[in-house]
């Protein structure tokens, strides 16, 4: 039943092409803390696949990307600059949750200050959670002197405000759209057509489990568009008992609309149904789908 995807949480890389950052006219982000010695660039650009975004509230599932725009201050050697990064999440007790220091350690080649295209990436998931306030903190040095720049951002992770949810004795941690195309989380209702997407369900519990670790499940997707015309439904997602572990590690449904004419936006009605104890769950979402 898990649905085999990985989230990269954090990468950082360098872009040695000549990507054009400068297009969205300098939307630099302003809710950050700089400290720095010798190390300095013209702003800092925040970017989701919606476009350049300035925010410190992010859904579950979220992937961003942080470009530092002309960083300069490095100490050459034959002309090339030697960066190193460091990347840390911090809850609001202060833990370190996630920790990921000296990035390029090995990476023994240097960039020509022309080149140097430095970003940062991550991705807002496990062991980031909804409903939780925490710090990031990006730490870049110099590897051939003691210079650096250290930013610091209060951010927050919230659930997907597109799923509107009702029930009645289930519970879950985490409920959200994932593209399986595109590898993201869907921000926003738009789709192309043909996309898979999912409705991902994680630790769902208040469900009756027998002897055996089975839990008997109704699941049922029904999918209209703007005049009500009936797109797909399927009334019996489990048509077999459904292993509890399984069950509450990750439940998911997957969606995908095809060449079928119709009218936007379309409405995607999910309900779960516990059969021995009547406990249920019921999302609702409408999706938009672009050629």
């Amino acid at each position: 039943m898990k649905l085999e995807y990985f989230f990269i949480l954090l990468i950082i890389c360098f872009l040695t092409s000549c990507a054009n950052i400068e297009a969205e006219s300098k939307n630099y982000i302003s809710d950050v803390s700089i400290k720095a010695d010798k190390l300095s660039c013209d702003g800092i650009l925040m970017e989701n696949y919606t476009g350049t975004i300035d925010k410190s509230e992010f859904f579950y599932g979220e992937s961003i990307k942080m470009f530092y725009d002309n960083i300069t201050g490095f100490t050459l050697k034959d002309s090339l600059v030697y960066p190193e990064m460091d990347i840390f999440i911090m809850n609001k007790k202060g833990d370190t949750i996630m920790s990921n220091p000296n990035l390029f350690k090995d990476k023994n080649s240097g960039f020509t200050e022309a080149d140097l295209r430095l970003r940062s990436e991550l991705t807002f998931a496990n062991p980031m959670f909804p409903n939780n306030d925490y710090i990031l903190n990006i730490n870049i040095r110099d590897k051939h002197s003691d210079a650096y720049f250290i930013l610091n951002k209060n951010f927050s992770v919230i659930h997907s405000t597109l799923l509107k949810m009702k029930t009645e004795g289930l519970t879950y941690d985490i409920q959200y759209l994932f593209s399986n195309s595109r590898k993201v989380a869907v921000l926003d209702n738009k789709i192309k057509r043909n996309e898979i997407v999912y409705l991902l369900i994680h630790n769902l519990k208040g469900y009756d489990v027998d002897a055996y670790g089975q839990a008997d499940i109704l699941a049922s997707i029904r999918l209209t568009d703007a005049d009500g015309n009936l797109i797909n439904e399927n009334t019996d997602l489990f048509p077999n008992l459904v292993n509890a572990t399984d069950l509450k590690e990750q439940l998911y449904a997957s969606i995908q609309l095809t060449g079928k004419s119709f009218k936007n936006p379309v409405t995607c009605v999910f309900k779960i149904k516990d059969n021995n104890s009547s406990h249920n769950l019921e999302t609702t979402f409408n999706l938009t789908v672009e050629d």
